[in-house]
C-alpha cells in the first residue's frame, strides 16, 4: 500500500511539473521574440515581435525619440500619459490604440500589452504620432524608426468639428452596443456615402438626406441628437482618420436582412455585431 502510494504521489508530481512548464512555455510564447529595435540607428532596449507586430516599451521608445518628455501614471484610468514639445500621447493595456493630442492613432490587430509589468505599444503607433519613418523586418527580426520628430496636429486641427459632431451622434444612435468594429463601420457607410457621389457630400446631408425616403432611421425619430457615448466618438474619431472597416454604402440589422430590398439588389460585405453591411 505503502510503495502505492509513493508511486502515485510521483506521478502526479511529474504531471504537475509538466503542467507548470506547458504553462510557463505559453506564457513565454505571450510575451513575444526579441527583436532589435533602432531609433535613428541607436538601439533601444525591449523591442519584441507579438503576432507579427513589432511592439516597444512605451516608455523607452518615447524617451528615445524625446528625452525631455515626461510621464505620469493615472490609476483610475489604468492609464499613462507622456508630455513632451507640443504633444500628449496617453496609452492603456488592452486597448488597441493609442491617444495623441485628441487623436487616435487605431491598430485593429495590435492592442497595447502588458509584459513583464511594462506596457508595450506597437511601434508603428508611437513613430506615426511623432511623423517618423518606420519599418520592420519580420525575417530579421528588425524594426527602424527614423527621422526628426514632428508631433502630429491636435484634434481640433485635423477634424471637423461639425463632421466629427454629426458622425459620432449618427454612430450612437444606430449602433450604441455594437463592438467598436461595428461602430466603426457605420461611420465607414456614412463617409462612403459622401465619396460615392450619388448621395451628398458631407456627413450631415448624408444622415439627413430623404431625396429616396429617410436613410437613417434615427434622423427621423430624432435619436440623432442625443449625446452621443464614449466609444461613439472615439469610432468617429478612427472612422475620420481614414480607418476602414468595411467598405459599403448600406447596413441593416441582421433581423430585418433577409429577404430585405438591400439584401436582393446589392453585394453583401460583412456582417459586424448585430449588422449586416452592403455595398
Amino acid at each position: 500500500m505503502n510503495l502505492s502510494r509513493k508511486t502515485v504521489v510521483c506521478v502526479l508530481a511529474v504531471m504537475l511539473s509538466v503542467l507548470l512548464m506547458s504553462f510557463t512555455c505559453a506564457a513565454s510564447e505571450n510575451i513575444g521574440e526579441t527583436i532589435t529595435l533602432l531609433y535613428n540607428d541607436s538601439p533601444i532596449d525591449g523591442g519584441v515581435c507579438v503576432n507579427e507586430t513589432a511592439y516597444a516599451p512605451y516608455r523607452a521608445l518615447i524617451s528615445a525619440i524625446e528625452p525631455e518628455a515626461k510621464f505620469t501614471w493615472n490609476s483610475a484610468k489604468a492609464a499613462t500619459e507622456a508630455v513632451g514639445d507640443g504633444i500628449v500621447i496617453k496609452a492603456s493595456v488592452g486597448k488597441n490604440y493609442i491617444e495623441a493630442n485628441g487623436r487616435i492613432i487605431y491598430n485593429d490587430k495590435a492592442p497595447n500589452l502588458n509584459i513583464n509589468d511594462t506596457l508595450y505599444v506597437p511601434v508603428s503607433s508611437v513613430a506615426n504620432v511623432y511623423s517618423l519613418a518606420w519599418s520592420f523586418n519580420a525575417s530579421r527580426m528588425r524594426s527602424c524608426v527614423a527621422g526628426n520628430p514632428e508631433p502630429i496636429l491636435n484634434a481640433d486641427e485635423f477634424y471637423d468639428a461639425e463632421s466629427l459632431y454629426w458622425l459620432s451622434r449618427i454612430i450612437s444612435a444606430e449602433s450604441r452596443g455594437e463592438p467598436l468594429k461595428g461602430q466603426i463601420a457605420v461611420g465607414n457607410v456614412v463617409l462612403e456615402r459622401m465619396r460615392d457621389g450619388s448621395f451628398p457630400d458631407t456627413v450631415y446631408g448624408v444622415i439627413f438626406d430623404n431625396k429616396y425616403g429617410t436613410q437613417f432611421t434615427p434622423a427621423k425619430t430624432g435619436s440623432v441628437y442625443r449625446e452621443p457615448t464614449e466609444s461613439s466618438v472615439l469610432a468617429a474619431k478612427i472612422a475620420l482618420e481614414g480607418y476602414e472597416v468595411v467598405e459599403a454604402l448600406y447596413f441593416c440589422t441582421t433581423r430585418v436582412s433577409s429577404g430585405s430590398w438591400i439584401a436582393r439588389t446589392r453585394d453583401y460585405v460583412a456582417t459586424i455585431g448585430n449588422h449586416v453591411f452592403y455595398y
